[in-house]
C-alpha cells in the first residue's frame, strides 16, 4: 500500500503563503475586474437598448465581490481560521461557476452577436439609432436598408430622403466592437478563473492539514 502521510507539508506555512500570494494576485485582478466593467459601463450605458450591458454590470460585481473575498482570505489563512476557510472555499466555488458562466456567455454570444444586436437596432428609436451612430462614427445598419437615424439621412437630388452611406456601416463597427470586448472578457475569465481553482486548492489542502494537526495555544 502505497504511503500517502507526506503528501502534504508538514507545516500550513507553505500552504497559506502561496495562498496569500494567489489572493494578492486575485485581489489586484478584481480592482482591473471593477475598473474595465465600470469603463464599459459608463461608454455603453447610453446605448443600453442595443448593446446589452448585463456582462459590464455582472463583470463589476464579481470584481467586488473578489475585492472582499480575497481580503478575507488572506486573514484567515494567515490567522489559520479553520470555519473561515471553509466559508471562503464555499464562495470562492460560487465566484468559479459565475466566472465559467461569464466567460461562456461572453464567447457564445461572441459568435452570433450580429443577429441579436441588428434586431436591437431595428427595434431602436431614431433617437438611440443617432446617438449609437455618433458614438461608432457609422452610418445605417446595413447597405440593404434604411434603418438609419435621422442624422445619416440626406435628401437626394429628386428630393428623396436616402440613408447616407459614406460612413462605414454600423452592422461592421458595433457587432467589430462588441466581438472584442466580449473577447477579452472571456480570456479574464478563465485567467481568473484557473488562479481561483488554484487558490481553493490550497484552501483545501490547508484546511485538511490543520485538521490533521490543530495549531497549539501558544502558536502566536
Amino acid at each position: 500500500m502505497v504511503d500517502t502521510s507526506d503528501l502534504l507539508p508538514k507545516t500550513p506555512r507553505y500552504l497559506k503563503v502561496p495562498l496569500i500570494i494567489l489572493n494578492t494576485i486575485l485581489w489586484l485582478l478584481g480592482i482591473v475586474l471593477v475598473a474595465c466593467g465600470g469603463y464599459a459601463l459608463s461608454k455603453l450605458s447610453h446605448l443600453d437598448d442595443i448593446i446589452n450591458v448585463s456582462l459590464p454590470a455582472g463583470i463589476i460585481v464579481i470584481g467586488v465581490f473578489f475585492l472582499v473575498l480575497t481580503v478575507v482570505g488572506c486573514v484567515v489563512a494567515y490567522k489559520e481560521k479553520l470555519v473561515g476557510l471553509v466559508f471562503y472555499t464555499v464562495f470562492m466555488l460560487i465566484l468559479l461557476v459565475c466566472l465559467i458562466g461569464v466567460g461562456g456567455g461572453a464567447f457564445s454570444y461572441r459568435n452570433d452577436a450580429a443577429k441579436p444586436i441588428g434586431t436591437a437596432w431595428d427595434k431602436a428609436t431614431n433617437d438611440e439609432r443617432n446617438i449609437a451612430q455618433e458614438f461608432f462614427d457609422c452610418c445605417c445598419w446595413t447597405d440593404a436598408n434604411s434603418t438609419c437615424g435621422s442624422n445619416c439621412q440626406v435628401v437626394n437630388e429628386t428630393g428623396s430622403v436616402v440613408p447616407n452611406l459614406n460612413k462605414t456601416t454600423c452592422n461592421i463597427t458595433v457587432v467589430d466592437y462588441v466581438q472584442k470586448n466580449l473577447y477579452v472578457a472571456g480570456a479574464a475569465g478563465v485567467t481568473v478563473g484557473v488562479i481561483e481553482f488554484i487558490s481553493m486548492l490550497f484552501a483545501l489542502f490547508l484546511i485538511v492539514r490543520i485538521c490533521k494537526n490543530p495549531r497549539p495555544k501558544s502558536y502566536d
